[in-house]
């Protein structure tokens, strides 16, 4: 017996905020496709949460430390929108606060923290994704193993449209990071993000 599926249905950036950003279940729209979004384990939610109450006290009032919600990459040559829910998006205060989605110039970080079936899409495709859409700095949270790691993305590359790596030789790689977002600097380090 074989089953059939349609293929995936192409919809607009007007139908993904008519519909898709409406539901209750976790969305995102990539090159036109709306796209499931998995429940996170307890331990990706709880890295999440501590990165959001760590960073709001620093960062506020010019900015918000937002979970789960939802930043417009852009279009491809296609005309085919991504809209992405990173696990925190930090907003420019004077961003409109009735909408469903920011544009990337009012975002000074996303952070995603790397889940076991999302290990390929956070630490690649949505790195390339952010650095195309101008995001300023892509935070990476991998608390899957023994040992926590913390990565940030802050130098974009205009030669290569990417964000440049950082020193993977670094003593310290991995364990701690310094974020810069307006005026504002936040020293993290990956024992901080778990619990």
């Amino acid at each position: 017996m074989s089953i059939v599926t349609a293929p995936p249905r192409i919809v607009s950036l007007a139908e993904w905020d008519e519909d898709f950003s409406q539901r209750e279940d976790a969305y995102e729209l990539v090159r036109g496709i709306p796209t499931v979004a998995p429940n996170e384990i307890m331990a990706n939610v709880d890295a999440a949460s501590l990165l959001v109450q760590k960073l709001g006290p620093i960062v506020r009032p010019q900015w918000r430390p937002l979970p789960q919600f939802a930043v417009h990459l852009g279009a491809d040559d296609d005309g085919r929108h991504t809209v992405r829910q990173p696990d925190v998006t930090v907003v420019r205060r004077d961003a409109p606060k009735t909408v469903h989605r920011v544009e990337p110039g009012t975002v000074a970080l996303v952070a995603e923290v790397v889940s076991p079936s999302s290990i390929e899409t956070d630490w690649v495709t949505k790195r390339a994704e952010y650095a195309a859409a101008g995001i300023p700095a892509y935070l990476v949270i991998d608390v899957r193993g023994d040992r926590p790691m913390v990565v940030l993305y802050d130098r974009l590359d205009p030669a290569t449209g990417d964000y440049a790596d950082p020193d993977l030789d670094a003593p310290d790689f991995g364990e701690r990071v310094t974020v810069r977002i307006g005026e504002h600097t936040v020293e993290l380090r990956a024992a901080d993000l778990v619990d």
